[in-house]
Order: C-alpha cells, then structure tokens, then sequence
C-alpha cells in the first residue's frame, strides 16, 4: 500500500528534507518535496493531490501556520491530513486537519508508527477518520 500513498514533505532545511524524503522513498511511498509553504500550496493544488502532509512550522516565505490558514480557505484542499513536524512549541489552536504533532529532532519510528495508524484509518469507513482527528 505504501507506494500508492503520497507524501508532501514541506521543510526548509536541506538535510531534513532530504533526509526524509531518502527514508520514506525507502520505505515504498511516494514522495515530493517543497521547500516552504508558499511552493506546497503551488503543489497541493495540483492532481493527484498527496495523502498527507509531513509539515515544518518555521519557515521562509510562508510559514506552516500560513498555509494552514490558507488550505483552510480552500474547500478542494479541506481534509487534507496534516502531521507537524517542527522543533517550535507553540500555543496556537491547531487546525482540525492536523492529526498529531512530532517534535525534533524526528523519531522514525514514532513517524513511521503515526503514517502506518494513518493508512489503517484511510482504509477505514469514512467515520473512523473523523474520529481519530477529533481525538488528537
């Protein structure tokens, strides 16, 4: 399954984003990159649209919390999950797409564990996704 499954990496840090996109190509999915909100939205606007959305917070030209805002201003692109993966803490609501946060520095493992509950819920009737975000 994990090849049919797509993933946007958005990072601003060269070696993290290559770093997991290297490993998630490795473990069968298929994976894009983009190097700051603004070129992820460019993206997510495209088909096929990806499965998820592994996304930084702090970042250049557009931050991960802009383009949440702006994803959530456009019904195509509602219900796209999201997992935050950033080294800053914050005290902002978390939008309703964001599934869980993961800190850095990133455990794989925990990654892994968090994409795998994820394709489970996606195979899963329409409800039990709503559910599992709703219980972050």
């Amino acid at each position: 399954m994990a090849a049919h499954f797509r993933i946007l990496v958005v990072e601003d840090h060269n070696d993290s984003r290559e770093m997991l996109e290297e490993f998630l190509t490795e473990e069968g999915f298929t994976v894009e990159t983009a190097v700051n909100g603004l070129q992820a939205l460019e993206r997510l606007r495209l088909a096929p649209r990806p499965d998820l959305v592994l996304l930084d917070l702090m970042m250049p030209v557009m931050t991960g919390w802009d383009l949440m805002a702006r994803v959530a201003e456009e019904p195509t692109l509602w219900g796209l999950p999201v997992i935050v993966v950033s080294g800053a803490g914050s005290t902002r609501p978390v939008p309703h797409n964001v599934l869980t946060s993961i800190p850095k520095p990133l455990d794989l493992h925990l990654l892994m564990d968090t994409i795998s509950r994820l394709q489970d819920l996606q195979d899963a009737p329409a409800p039990a996704l709503a559910v599992a975000a709703a219980g972050r």
